[in-house]
């Protein structure tokens, strides 16, 4: 934020330097990032005034003109420029004088003709053309005919002065205004504050208008003052100078004083044309695809997450973002109407971020502004109205709070803060460290009854208070001391092991680790059918879409998933492992589990494929003992192509294709093969790291076995019914081959399976494997027929 010095002294009183400022500033936190001094290098530039003009003899572009300085005499300068009259008020830059980047100018002969110096443009001056009026651009810069002959330009305009640009944390909203910033100068060098009363005079008319909220989580505050007899013209010369070096363009008088507001106490204001309002604003969210034209000219397609001004009949601002052109102030505006206003901080930085419109009210609003600032901006309008005799303020305020706005408290052992400070600082001057940040302190033995100003949001517990008094005490002064413990070393948790065992073997199986956002939107849940009865909703959303905790990972890794096909990639594997969050019914504290997570699309990418990679994974953390069974319940996938994942005899997950629908949520129009599992329940599964083992010196001895069973028989149940039967010589069971089709009678297959007989200590004889064998068959042929 760029904060003129000369603004700053308005409030304090300053005897130290821009440079010892910054260095201050920056050593109590709010860091100061540059400082630029104006017209440091503009020397012997004065203001004239054109008295008379003729052509160059020599030189059809060219004009002679002569310049009263105040001095008694003219002095005469040669120039090009064609937008200059006489009786204009301009900058001479005089003999030996000086301009930005060094120039020299010196006294000359243009085309014979004797010149004594320059008349300069508002570039020669460092002045950017977008601060001037048309008439100034392109030519020599037209002055106010107020100012005097003869005046140093730097004190004419007011462009001797230091500009610090202070690098503000998301924390701090209160310091994006030039209160806020005066107040931590105030306390940083020990100054007292005088912060302006604002007082003027009411007519006895009624202001006669309506306000309604229809959703006041996004507007806890709205307020209307009213104007009548105004007159539209430019601002003083002081005013725009301000606006200019804090970055803002002066455009009239009216938008000039709620954007001079804007910078000095951190409250975004909006002016309307009252005669093109119904007498009436309710505040309410847009309709789905209503356009709205903006001030700058620019038509806005709306959804309803949108926050409107409303007059009741038509849109005409979009609130905490920009204006409308048709409610703008014009040069024949009469009556005009300000509004002052608290809206909800995420609904207008998700705003400003769909329409692509981030303006310095939007970056303001979406920092957060308490509810008391309103009130003081609007008095401040009023007042410079008053001051500066733009018009006459109507009778009373439209306010939607009537009641005093109570103050937070904390409380705090000062022990506490002298033991975290390690220095031996005594109660009083702690207390009067908060008092120089305007926190009001009783003191109650050793404990510090604290009430918080308004402005500051960001003091929220006792910790924030120990902070305050830290910075402001000085970090440099706390005594450095040497650790006086003993060094220990963490360990990680068993279960952090497995995690990054299962990390490891997942991306050695191909998949890519990818890691999303703990926070959701209900929207989230509604693409893949999901239930919101459990859902934990956060107080202080970063908006609609992050204003849940995740009750699964499976939204966030579709969103990857969606972003990788839209980009065109023609292949994904990816997995992720993180908590979710599922609420408990009687206040209890909510459960957080962990869940795996992995998705796969692409050529040759199907169920087996997916299965595979998890199968590789799977032997790799030591989870030997795993089984599949067909599910056509769970609703997140296809209802033919699903099955449940078994570690041991715990139900730990589901893997197969993702629901066609839930497909066509996410506009992806190919196959997503996922697997969701419970981490928690796959740790506390019974595994163990398989230890190497020789390999046997003995033959094996392979018998093959094949079969016709009912179509709806799955793999794993014969796997399981062999394993069940066969003893410590079988060694393998291998499916090598499944027939369906006119071979073998409908809605039959055939599978044939290879059974490895070895063991490590001799060779086995066909007496010793007929017995499993055919203990293996018999089973098979009574439970499969």
């Amino acid at each position: 934020m760029r904060v003129p010095v000369k603004w700053i002294r308005d409030f304090v009183d300053i005897d130290i330097s821009a440079q010892e400022l910054a260095d201050k500033m920056t050593m109590t936190g709010t860091k100061a990032e540059t400082i630029e001094y104006l017209g440091e290098e503009i020397s012997n530039v004065l203001v004239g005034k054109i008295v008379e003009i003729e052509k160059h003899p020599d030189a059809d572009k060219l004009q002679i003109t002569q310049i009263d300085i105040g001095i008694g005499e003219n002095i005469q300068i040669v120039t090009g420029a064609q937008n200059i009259a006489i009786g204009d008020i301009v900058p001479v830059a005089m003999h030996k004088s000086t301009l930005p980047n060094g120039i020299k100018i010196t006294k000359g002969k243009l085309r014979g003709v004797v010149s004594n110096g320059m008349l300069c443009s508002c570039k020669e001056l460092n002045v950017d053309e977008k601060y001037v009026d048309e008439k100034s651009k392109n030519g020599i810069w037209i002055l106010d005919k107020s100012l005097t002959l003869g005046q140093d330009i730097k004190e004419a305009l007011d462009l001797k002065d230091a500009i610090i640009e202070f690098e503000l944390t998301a924390n701090r909203p209160d310091c994006l205004s030039m209160i806020g910033i005066a107040r931590e100068v105030s306390a940083t060098i020990d100054k007292s504050i005088n912060i302006p009363k604002n007082e003027f005079e009411t007519t006895d008319e009624k202001f006669d208008f309506e306000v309604k909220i229809e959703d006041e989580n996004l507007c806890s505050r709205y307020m209307l003052r009213k104007i009548k007899d105004v007159k539209i013209e430019k601002s003083p010369y002081s005013i725009q100078r301000r606006l200019i070096e804090a970055g803002i363009r002066p455009i009239n008088n009216i938008v000039d004083i709620t954007n001079y507001v804007m910078l000095e106490y951190g409250q975004p204001m909006h002016a309307f044309d009252s005669k093109m309002l119904n007498n009436k604003i309710v505040v309410k969210r847009a309709k789905n695809g209503e356009k709205f034209t903006t001030l700058d000219d620019v038509q806005r397609t709306l959804d309803d997450s949108m926050l409107m001004i409303t007059d009741g009949e038509k849109s005409i601002a979009i609130a905490g973002v920009m204006g409308g052109q048709n409610s703008e102030i014009a040069d024949t505006t009469t009556e005009v109407v300000f509004e002052c206003a608290s809206f909800e901080q995420d609904s207008i930085r998700l705003t400003s971020k769909k329409l692509g419109l981030r303006t310095d009210s939007s970056s303001r609003f979406e920092k957060g502004i308490d509810l008391q600032r309103p009130k003081l901006a609007l008095d401040r309008a009023c007042y410079l109205i008053e001051k500066y005799g733009y018009g006459k303020v109507v009778g009373d305020t439209k306010d939607t709070i009537s009641t005093n706005i109570e103050q937070r408290q904390i409380s705090i052992d000062a022990k506490k803060i002298i033991s975290k400070l390690g220095n031996d600082i005594e109660i009083d001057e702690i207390k009067t460290i908060l008092e120089k940040l305007f926190f009001e302190v009783k003191v109650d033995g050793t404990i510090l009854n604290i009430k918080i100003p308004f402005y500051r949001n960001d003091i929220t517990m006792s910790d924030d208070i120990l902070e305050e008094v830290a910075r402001i005490y000085g970090f440099n002064n706390i005594i450095s001391k040497n650790i006086n413990s003993v060094v220990t070393f963490g360990e990680k948790t068993p279960i952090k092991k497995f995690e990054d065992n299962a990390k490891y073997a997942l991306m050695s199986n191909g998949l890519t680790e990818v890691i999303t956002y703990s926070f959701i939107g209900e929207k989230d849940l509604d693409m893949i059918n999901f239930p919101k009865d459990k859902i934990l909703k956060i107080l202080n959303p970063l908006g609609e879409d992050k204003s849940i905790m995740r009750t699964t990972l499976v939204p966030s890794m579709m969103n990857v998933v969606k972003t990788n096909y839209t980009r065109k990639n023609d292949f994904f594997a990816g997995f992720e492992i993180g908590h979710i969050f599922i609420k408990e019914e009687d206040n209890k504290e909510p459960i957080q589990k962990r869940q795996l997570v992995g998705a796969i699309y692409g050529d040759n990418m199907d169920f087996f494929a997916l299965k595979s990679m998890l199968e590789g994974a799977f032997d790799n953390i030591g989870i030997h003992q795993r089984k599949y069974e067909a599910d056509h319940t769970n609703t997140l996938f296809h209802t033919q192509r699903c099955a449940k994942i078994y570690a041991g005899n715990n139900e730990v997950g589901y893997i197969g294709e993702l629901h066609p629908i839930i497909l066509e949520n996410y506009e992806i129009k190919r196959r997503v093969y996922i697997f969701v599992i419970d981490f928690d329940k796959l740790f506390e599964s019974k595994y163990e790291v398989k230890l190497a083992q020789n390999v046997s010196k003995f033959p094996a001895i392979k018998r093959d076995i094949a079969f016709v069973v009912d179509e709806k028989v799955l793999c794993s149940q014969i796997e399981n019914l062999i394993s069940e039967n066969a003893n410590d010589i079988v060694e393998k069971v291998e499916l090598f081959d499944i027939y369906v089709g006119s071979q073998v009678e409908k809605g039959k297959k055939s599978m044939a399976y290879s059974i490895i007989y070895r063991t490590n200590d001799r060779t086995h004889t066909d007496d010793e494997v007929n017995p499993v064998q055919e203990k293996i068959l018999k089973e098979l042929e009574e439970k499969l027929g």
